[in-house]
C-alpha cells in the first residue's frame, strides 16, 4: 500500500471482535467458543428461513453435544423493528426450557437475525424502549454475550458494532451503533451461503459492495479501512456474478464472503455515507429489502461523490476490473458508478426504484429521513442538499 494522500488529525482506533474464525467448515467451532466463555445455557436466534434449512438445528446440534443446553427463537423478521425485538427479548427472558436464565446468544442467520441477537443482548442490561438507543454510544451496560454466524454474504453484522432497525413512529429505518453490540465471536462460514437463492446472494452481495466503496470513501476513512475496504471491493467484483449464476461454487462463495467480512470490518471503523442514509427510508416506507436499496442507489451516489475525490473513486473503478489506464481523472473515476450498473444487471437485480414498486410521488417525502442521519451524512465525503438528495433518487428511479 502506498503512503496515504491524506494523513488522519488524529490517532484512530481500530475495532474487531476479540475472536474471530473465518473458512469452511468454522461453524464447528461454536460449542468450542461458547465452553470459553463459560456458557451453560444458549438462546439461538434465527429466522423461519434458516431454521427450516437445518442450519439452526446444527448450532444447537453442536452445543448439545458440548453439554450446553439450547433453546431456539426462530421467529426474526425480515429487516427487523422495534416490536420484532421486543417479542424476541420477551423469548430470551422467559429463560431455558429448565427455567433457568440464558447466558449466551447466538445469531444465526442473515443481517436481520444478526442485528435481533444484538437487540435482545442491549435489552438484558438495559431498559426499554428501544428507540432511546438510536445514535452512537448511547447504551449504558453491556447485555449478555453473543456469538454471531452469519448465513449471507452483505450485512457484515457479525463484525460490527452496528444494529439497525425500523421505528415505525418515524416510520424510518435508525441504528444503534456501540462498542456494547459488539460480538464476543464471530464465526464466518462461506459453505453456510451455498444454498441461498440467487435473488438473495444478488441483494446482499451489493449490500456488502456499498459497505466497501462507501467506507472507501468515508471522511473517517483511515490506512487501516483502506486495505480492507478495497480489497472487498474487489474481492465482491471478482466473485459476485459467479455465486448469482452457480450457487453451489464454493471458490465463488468463499470469496464473496471474504469480501463481505472485509466490508464490515471497513464500516466498523470508517462507517457509511449517503448511499446509506437513503436507503433506510425506502426499507421503512416502501419496505424495499435493505441490499437492494443500496444497490439501486450507489451508482448514482457514486456520481454525486467521485468530484470529492477523484483518485480514490478512480481506484475503485479499478478494483472493480474496469480498464483505466489513460484516461483523463474524471472519466477514470466515473467507471466506478458504470462497474456497479453492469454488476446489478448481470446478477439480476431490478434496473430502478420504479421496478423496486417505490411510486415516484413519493421520492420527495424521503429526503427528511436522508438528511436526519447525520451520522451518515457527516461521515459522506461531499456534504449533500436537499436538491441534490432529490436529485439522486429521481436518477435512480
Amino acid at each position: 500500500m502506498q503512503v496515504p494522500e491524506r494523513i488522519p488529525h488524529t490517532p484512530f482506533p481500530f475495532r474487531v471482535p476479540a475472536t474471530q474464525h473465518f473458512g469452511a467448515g468454522a461453524v464447528e467451532r461454536v460449542a468450542d467458543e461458547a465452553r470459553r466463555l463459560g456458557a451453560r445455557r444458549a438462546l439461538v436466534l434465527s429466522d423461519p428461513g434458516v431454521a427450516r434449512a437445518g442450519v439452526a438445528g446444527r448450532v444447537r446440534e453442536l452445543l448439545e453435544g458440548a453439554g450446553i443446553a439450547s433453546g431456539l427463537y426462530d421467529a426474526v423478521e425480515p429487516e427487523p423493528s422495534v416490536a420484532s425485538v421486543e417479542r424476541a427479548f420477551d423469548a430470551a427472558r422467559r429463560g431455558a426450557p429448565d427455567g433457568a436464565p440464558y447466558d449466551l446468544l447466538v445469531g444465526v442467520g442473515g443481517g436481520s437475525a444478526l442485528d435481533t441477537a444484538k437487540g435482545v443482548s442491549l435489552r438484558t442490561a438495559n431498559p426499554g424502549p428501544l428507540q432511546q438507543y438510536f445514535g452512537v454510544e448511547l447504551v449504558p451496560a453491556t447485555g449478555l454475550p453473543m456469538i454471531l454466524i452469519p448465513t449471507t454474504a452483505g450485512t457484515g453484522s457479525e463484525v460490527t458494532p452496528n444494529a439497525i432497525f425500523d421505528d415505525a413512529e418515524r416510520r424510518l429505518k435508525a441504528g444503534i451503533v456501540s462498542h456494547r453490540l459488539m460480538a464476543s465471536v464471530a464465526i464466518v462460514d462461506p459453505d453456510l451461503t451455498l444454498s441461498l437463492p440467487p435473488g438473495v446472494t444478488a441483494a446482499s452481495g451489493l449490500d456488502a459492495l456499498t459497505h466497501a466503496m462507501e467506507s472507501y470513501v468515508a471522511v473517517k476513512a483511515t490506512p487501516h479501512t483502506d486495505l480492507y475496504a478495497l480489497e472487498a471491493t474487489r474481492l465482491i467484483g471478482a466473485n459476485l456474478r459467479a455465486a448469482v449464476a452457480r450457487g453451489e461454487d464454493r471458490v465463488a462463495r468463499y470469496g464473496q464472503m471474504l469480501g463481505s467480512f472485509f466490508a464490515g470490518i471497513a464500516i466498523t471503523n470508517a462507517g457509511t455515507g449517503l448511499c446509506h442514509a437513503m436507503a433506510y427510508p425506502l426499507g421503512s416506507a416502501c419496505h424495499v429489502p435493505h441490499g437492494m436499496a443500496n444497490a439501486l442507489l450507489l451508482p448514482a451516489v457514486l456520481e454525486y461523490n467521485m468530484t470529492a475525490d477523484l483518485p480514490k473513486a478512480a481506484r475503485l473503478a479499478a478494483a472493480l476490473g474496469e480498464p483505466i489506464t489513460g484516461l483523463a481523472p474524471r472519466e477514470a473515476a466515473a467507471r466506478a458508478a458504470h462497474a456497479v450498473r453492469a454488476l446489478s444487471r448481470d446478477a439480476g437485480l431490478p434496473a430502478g426504484l420504479r421496478d423496486a414498486g417505490v411510486p415516484e410521488d413519493a421520492l420527495p417525502g424521503f429526503v427528511d429521513g436522508t438528511l436526519s442521519a447525520a451520522r451518515l451524512i457527516d461521515n459522506n465525503p461531499r456534504r449533500p442538499t436537499r436538491e441534490a438528495v432529490l436529485a439522486i433518487y429521481r436518477q435512480s428511479y
